[in-house]
């Protein structure tokens, strides 16, 4: 983009510029691995049909009849079910392997055919590579925090504040000045030089995905620092990250899954229970996800907390139980992820996502074919202030001789 000839879109084009030249290639990689994630489920599958497609059809068995397969397969504790909704989806169990411990116990992953019920295979849950097998959970853990963990979540923090100062500083160049300019935004003349056709699409894409860019920007460093952004949040509306669950000790054993399910099933028969985790040694509610048509979050909007041992319903987290404040927190991955708005919304989140790859490449190639062309005029430049400041004392010298004729003349 041009700098403009007023010394403010100066600054904010050399702010523009060197972010795109120095973490251009960074915009690039969490754009594009943000846009794989907005459809992680159907890419996933398509890499790993063996595991992720069922091979036969007819009813479903219940989550209670596959947790007594994977005992039977001796998997380990399982921590999380996730049901199959859509036909050829099969269930995903996370499981730990030492049904005891929890630190250095590794997790796996065991799929289910949900109508047979036979194991279709398993995968490490924690093991990072690109082999198709792992390579969603490695973009995922990427794109979180660059795969280092607890310190790559602040570098991609930082990384956000960058791009969303890239956005903004793009914003304020493309920004017309006149009601022409407006006609102009959006407009890329193809009979132009290839620059020019560079520079058009650099300004035309910027301008249509500026606005989903600043909000999955927004968002995704609000996610990196959410502890931070809820307690700021707390001073207006109070917002629990986690309900307090009134746990009562029992000496009741644990009800079988299928009865629990039930039991929620009962208390909520408008909505489809998508995921359910299961409290490690019966220290808190079994957690159940549940989803009806509408909802924002992938899982669902309803989170319900049922007592292992008795079936009571103690806690439920939903539109209707959570403050201002909780909303708005709930809302933030839906948003950034594009869910939200349903179909629309994910398709526009990928196209945001995909976006700064375009960015980056006319951006960048604008910049080296105008680079020669700028250091000329910027040796231009130099050469008429140094011939500027030449000129008062080239007139000082010749002041005086000019007096010195001028008095001999009279003479």
């Amino acid at each position: 983009m041009s700098g403009g000839s007023t010394p403010g879109k100066s600054k904010w084009f050399s702010v523009h510029r060197w972010l795109g030249i120095l973490v251009g290639t960074w915009f690039a990689l969490v754009g594009l691995t943000g846009a794989i994630l907005v459809y992680e489920e159907p890419v996933d599958a398509w890499l790993n049909p063996d595991l992720l497609v069922a091979r036969t059809r007819g009813p479903a068995l219940s989550p209670g009849a596959i947790v007594e397969r994977a005992r039977a397969e001796s998997l380990g504790h399982v921590e999380r079910i996730r049901l199959p909704h859509a036909e050829g989806e099969v269930y995903r169990l996370l499981v730990r392997s030492h049904p005891t411990r929890r630190i250095g116990n590794p997790r796996i992953e065991a799929m289910f055919d949900p109508a047979s019920g036979a194991l279709l295979g398993t995968r490490s849950a924690e093991k990072m590579s690109l082999a198709p097998r792992y390579a969603l959970q490695t973009i995922y853990e990427f794109h979180r925090n660059v795969l280092l963990s607890e310190p790559g979540s602040n570098i991609v923090g930082i990384a956000g504040f960058l791009l969303l100062a890239s956005a903004v500083s793009g914003i304020v160049l493309a920004w017309p000045r006149t009601r022409a300019g407006w006609a102009r935004l959006l407009a890329v003349n193809l009979k132009a030089s290839f620059t020019r056709i560079a520079f058009d699409a650099h300004r035309a894409a910027g301008s249509v995905v500026a606005v989903l860019m600043l909000l999955t920007t927004i968002t995704g460093v609000t996610l990196v620092y959410t502890n931070y952004v809820r307690d700021l949040v707390s001073v207006f509306s109070k917002v629990q990250s986690f309900p307090t669950i009134p746990w009562r000790p029992s000496t009741d054993e644990a009800l079988p899954m299928d009865r629990l399910v039930a039991i929620v099933r009962r208390a909520y028969p408008q909505q489809a229970i998508t995921e359910v985790r299961v409290p490690f040694g019966q220290m808190s509610g079994t957690q159940f996800f549940l989803r009806t048509s509408g909802d924002a979050y992938r899982l669902g909007d309803t989170i319900v907390w049922v007592h292992p041992g008795s079936g009571e319903l103690l806690v439920e987290r939903s539109d209707r139980t959570r403050t201002a404040g909780e909303t708005l927190m709930h809302w933030l991955f839906p948003l950034h992820s594009g869910t939200a708005f349903g179909a629309p919304g994910m398709v526009a989140m990928f196209v945001a996502g995909i976006a700064p790859m375009l960015l980056v490449i006319t951006g960048l190639w604008v910049w080296l074919r105008k680079r020669p062309g700028e250091k000329l005029a910027a040796e231009h430049a130099a050469r008429r202030r140094a011939t500027r400041r030449a000129e008062p004392a080239t007139a000082e010298a010749v002041t005086p001789l000019a007096a010195i004729a001028h008095s001999r003349e009279r003479q």
